[in-house]
């Protein structure tokens, strides 16, 4: 359940992080004007951390699930000490840098958080990644692909309009050339629930 829960819940967040990530100039400049750009950075960087939650819940919640709530307490309290440390060291240098380094230490949690998981339940770091990659690859192709499209200099609007089809035409696209497995089972679950209505 924890490795399905992963891929499942990493197939969603990938795409619509790093979506969110390509479409952020144009987006910005339609909801909340041009003079909120220079935020782009900044969401371009939180949408790539929160892309990684999936692998820190899943974890934790299988620690928790097992009935191990004293490791469940180690980790938070050695996290909290890290990220504290983080964020003192990078307090001086800018919010920019201290936004990246939120990304760091999300990559931090997530090894903290699985090395439970690979006794508790033989799986390794290098199965996590192993479900991950699939979809995580097709998304960063596919932010590389929409992300260009900025540079046509169309209307913000259009740009939207070009941006999101084509981000989901590839994800889809891919999926379907790749049969990713998530991609099936999601497809077989809305079957089945179709069926039943």
């Amino acid at each position: 359940m924890t490795r399905r829960s992963i891929s499942i819940s990493s197939y969603v967040m990938w795409p619509l992080m790093l979506g969110l990530a390509a479409c952020s100039t144009p987006l910005v400049s339609v909801l909340l004007t041009d003079k909120w750009l220079p935020c782009v950075p900044f969401l371009i960087i939180f949408c790539i951390t929160y892309a990684f939650l999936p692998l820190q819940t899943a974890n934790l919640n299988a620690i928790k699930a097992l009935g191990h709530s004293e490791i469940y307490l180690r980790l938070e309290i050695i996290k909290e000490v890290i990220g504290f440390a983080i964020l003192a060291a990078t307090m001086w240098f800018g919010p920019l840098v201290m936004a990246a380094s939120n990304l760091l230490f999300t990559v931090i949690n997530y090894l903290i958080n699985a090395f439970p998981t690979r006794r508790l339940l033989n799986y390794s770091y290098s199965q996590q990644i192993a479900d991950i990659a699939p979809p995580m690859l097709l998304s960063a192709f596919m932010f590389g692909i929409v992300y260009c499209v900025r540079f046509l200099e169309l209307s913000n609007w259009l740009t939207l309009l070009i941006q999101i089809p084509l981000g989901i035409l590839i994800y889809v696209g891919g999926s379907m050339l790749f049969k990713l497995e998530s991609f099936t089972y999601i497809l077989n679950t809305i079957k089945g629930l179709v069926k039943k209505n």
